[in-house]
């Protein structure tokens, strides 16, 4: 009993933890942010963190680690009762959009700090990052499009669109779903014109 009291105490505190190094990254950026300002932020001693991470890329990668999940897990519960390949994949850039719109701090850590940024976590950053973006792989994997269509190309367009929605967005404007849907509407329209030129 008293062991899952510890346990659940140390999970308290490593979210804790995640929390305010996420808010600090995503407000102060990552460079200009303590192992010290952390420890502040939440409460602990800065030697304490140091036993749940031995350093603050390492934290970085935890905190990164955090933020996939979260995302993905959105985006998987959206896409789990449709099966048409393009309402999919307006479902995926609508829960995407929604998230990096929103003021959470993973988001925006996930979004504003790029893993070349971070040359000493750069690798485990770019895993998780990938294992993320596999998901609208094989959704773009999925869709019915003319063969000469570079389905790499276009993932990397429709990603690159969609984090960029943070830059321009106004509140009260346009919403994610909409915006989503006018972006797989402008992708269908070319990818039929270009099969219906083919024929």
């Amino acid at each position: 009993m008293s062991d899952m009291k510890t346990a659940t105490r140390s999970n308290n505190r490593i979210e804790t933890l995640l929390d305010s190094a996420a808010e600090l990254f995503s407000t102060r950026g990552y460079q200009a942010t303590t192992m010290r300002d952390i420890a502040e932020s939440c409460g602990m001693r800065p030697g304490s963190i140091y036993y749940h991470y031995p350093n603050k890329e390492a934290l970085l990668v935890a905190v990164y680690e955090e933020g996939v999940k979260r995302l993905t897990a959105r985006v998987l519960d959206a896409l789990a009762d449709e099966n048409d390949p393009w309402v999919r994949l307006e479902r995926m850039l609508t829960t995407h959009i929604g998230m990096i719109i929103e003021p959470t701090a993973y988001a925006s850590v996930i979004i504003r700090i790029l893993p070349d940024a971070v040359p000493s976590a750069e690798a485990d950053l770019v895993e998780l990052r990938d294992r993320y973006e596999a998901i609208l792989k094989s959704l773009v994997a999925a869709l019915p499009l003319p063969g000469d269509v570079d389905r790499r190309l276009l993932r990397l367009f429709l990603i690159g669109a969609v984090n960029h929605v943070q830059v321009w967005y106004q509140p009260g404007g346009t919403g994610p779903a909409e915006i989503a849907q006018e972006l797989v509407r402008l992708f269908r329209c070319t990818a039929r014109t270009q099969s219906e030129g083919s024929e």
